[in-house]
C-alpha cells in the first residue's frame, strides 16, 4: 500500500465532506425560512415579511419597528439513486494491470433525510439604527452508502453540520433606503468514514476494514454586506453580498489498512475548506389586486473550490500537502419567481420555481486520466462528476402560505419538490496494487422539502 494509495483513499474521505448537502448547487443549502420556501426563496434577501431575511441581507433589520422573533426548521428527505458496475484491475507487473472482474454497484436513497432549524432576532435601536442576530446554516450534508457497496473504497458515509452566527447591524439613509453589515461566525464539524466493502471477494481478509475515519471541526470568520430600497409601498429591491469562508477542519485520522510507517495512526491532520462567496438580488411588487409577485437572482462563486489539499504534520514533507484532487468547480447561477396571493388579512398563499445551475462541471477530467494512465497505464474516462458529488442543474417548485393570528403572531408552513438530470459518472481510485473504476449514473436525483415556521412581534 503505497503512498499512491494514501493520496486516494486520503481523497475518498477529503471529497465526501463537501458532497450532497440538501439538493442545492454545489453543498450549499437554501433552506433559511418556511416562507422563503413556499416562494422558492425568490427575493429573500429584499421581502422582509418576518426575521429570517437577516439570513440573506443584514440591512433587513431596517424593515422592523418592534423587537421581532423568527425561528423554524426544514425537513429534508433526498432521494439519490445510482446505478452502475466497479471494475477492479490487479497488477501483474509495474505499470500492468489486468482486469479482475466487474460487479454491480448500485445504491438508492444513499442521501441522508436531515432537520435543518433556523432562528433570527430583529431589534430596532432608534429611528435610524437598528439590529439583528441569525442563526441558520450554510453548508451541510449527510451520506450513507451500504456497507457491501462495491464503492465503498471511494464513499461510504459522511457527515458535515454547519452553523452560521451571524449578528448585524443596519442604518437608515433615509425612508427609502438602508444599508447594513454583518460579521458571520461559521463553525464547520465534519465525521468522515471510507472502508472495503464488507463482501469483498477479491481479498476477503479486508472486507469491512476501515481506509480512513476522520473526525474534525473548526471555525472561520467572514462578513456581509447589503442594501435595501423601498421604491414605494408596494415595490422593494435589495442586494447583498456574503465574503467568502475558509475553514480549516482540524481533528484526528486512523486507518485499519495503511503501513505502520504511514502517519494515519491516531494521528492530527487539517484541510481547509475554500467555501463560495455569494452576490444575491431581488425585486418584490403588490398590486392593487392582492397579488404580489417577486424575482431572485444569486450567483455563487464556485470557482475559487478548485482543489483539495490535506495537512498531516507528523507525516513530513511526503504529507504536507498532501495533494489531492482538482476539483474544478464552475460558477453557477439560481433564478426564482414567485407569486403570492392575499386571500385577507389572515391568509396569505404563495408559489415559486427556480432553476439552480450546479457547480460540478460536465464533461472529462482529462488531468485525473492522464494521472492513472501514468500510474497504472490504465486508459480510463473520468469525470468532473463523483459519487460524492453527483452534482447537477436542479429545479424547483414549491408552494406556501402563511396565518396571521393577530397583530403580534403568524405561523409559515412550506413544501418544495426538487428534481434533476441523471447525469454520468465515472471514476477510478488507484490502490497502489489495485485499482477500483466506476462505471454508471444517478437514475434519480429528487428531494422533498417541509418546513414550519412561527414569527412573534414584541
Amino acid at each position: 500500500m503505497n503512498k499512491k494509495y494514501l493520496r486516494h483513499a486520503v481523497l475518498a474521505a477529503a471529497i465526501g465532506s463537501v458532497s450532497q448537502g440538501a439538493m442545492a448547487a454545489g453543498f450549499y443549502l437554501q433552506e433559511t425560512s418556511a416562507s422563503g420556501l413556499g416562494r422558492a426563496f425568490a427575493a429573500e434577501n429584499t421581502i422582509g415579511d418576518n426575521a429570517s431575511i437577516l439570513a440573506r441581507n443584514p440591512a433587513g433589520s431596517a424593515l422592523f419597528d418592534t423587537y421581532t422573533l423568527t425561528g423554524g426548521i426544514t425537513y429534508v428527505d433526498p432521494g439519490i439513486d445510482v446505478t452502475g458496475d466497479v471494475t477492479y484491475y490487479a497488477q501483474v507487473a509495474p505499470n500492468t494491470f489486468i482486469n479482475a472482474g466487474t460487479v454491480i454497484a448500485d445504491a438508492n436513497d444513499y442521501a441522508t433525510s436531515a432537520f435543518i432549524p433556523n432562528g433570527y432576532l430583529a431589534a430596532p435601536i432608534n429611528d435610524d439604527w437598528s439590529w439583528g442576530l441569525a442563526m441558520y446554516t450554510d453548508f451541510g450534508l449527510e451520506t450513507d452508502f451500504p456497507d457491501d457497496f462495491p464503492g465503498s473504497i471511494i464513499a461510504n458515509k459522511t457527515n458535515l453540520l454547519t452553523l452560521n452566527i451571524q449578528p448585524s447591524v443596519a442604518y437608515d439613509i433615509n425612508d427609502t433606503f438602508s444599508i447594513g453589515a454583518s460579521i458571520n461566525f461559521l463553525y464547520a464539524e465534519a465525521e468522515l468514514r471510507t472502508t472495503f466493502p464488507s463482501d469483498f471477494e477479491l481479498n476477503p481478509t479486508l472486507a469491512g476494514a476501515e481506509i480512513l475515519d476522520v473526525k474534525g471541526d473548526g471555525w472561520d470568520v467572514s462578513w456581509s454586506v447589503g442594501a435595501l430600497w423601498r421604491i414605494d409601498d408596494n415595490t422593494h429591491a435589495g442586494i447583498s453580498y456574503h465574503a467568502i469562508y475558509d475553514p480549516k477542519l482540524k481533528g484526528d485520522v486512523n486507518s485499519d489498512v495503511t503501513p505502520e510507517d504511514a502517519p494515519f495512526d491516531d494521528a492530527s491532520g487539517n484541510l481547509t475548506l475554500n467555501l463560495p462567496d455569494t452576490l444575491e438580488l431581488g425585486l418584490y411588487h403588490r398590486f392593487e389586486n392582492n397579488w404580489a409577485i417577486a424575482f431572485g437572482y444569486m450567483w455563487t462563486h464556485w470557482s475559487r473550490f478548485e482543489r483539495l489539499e490535506a495537512f498531516i504534520p507528523s507525516g513530513g514533507e511526503g504529507f504536507n500537502p498532501l495533494q489531492l484532487k482538482e476539483e474544478n468547480f464552475q460558477d453557477g447561477s439560481r433564478y426564482s419567481l414567485a407569486a403570492e396571493y392575499f386571500f385577507n388579512d389572515r391568509v396569505t398563499v404563495r408559489f415559486g420555481y427556480a432553476h439552480d445551475e450546479g457547480a460540478a462541471r460536465d464533461g472529462f477530467n482529462r488531468h485525473e486520466e492522464e494521472t492513472i494512465k501514468e500510474e497504472t497505464g490504465l486508459d480510463l474516462p473520468i469525470t468532473w462528476r463523483t459519487l460524492s458529488i453527483p452534482d447537477t442543474d436542479r429545479q424547483w417548485l414549491t408552494i406556501g402560505g402563511t396565518y396571521t393570528h393577530n397583530d403580534r403572531l403568524s405561523v409559515d408552513a412550506g413544501l418544495a419538490y426538487l428534481w434533476g438530470d441523471d447525469e454520468l459518472i465515472q471514476e477510478a481510485s488507484n490502490l497502489g496494487t489495485l485499482v477500483a473504476y466506476y462505471d454508471g449514473g444517478t437514475t434519480k436525483t429528487e428531494a422533498w422539502l417541509f418546513s414550519a415556521g412561527i414569527n412573534y412581534s414584541f
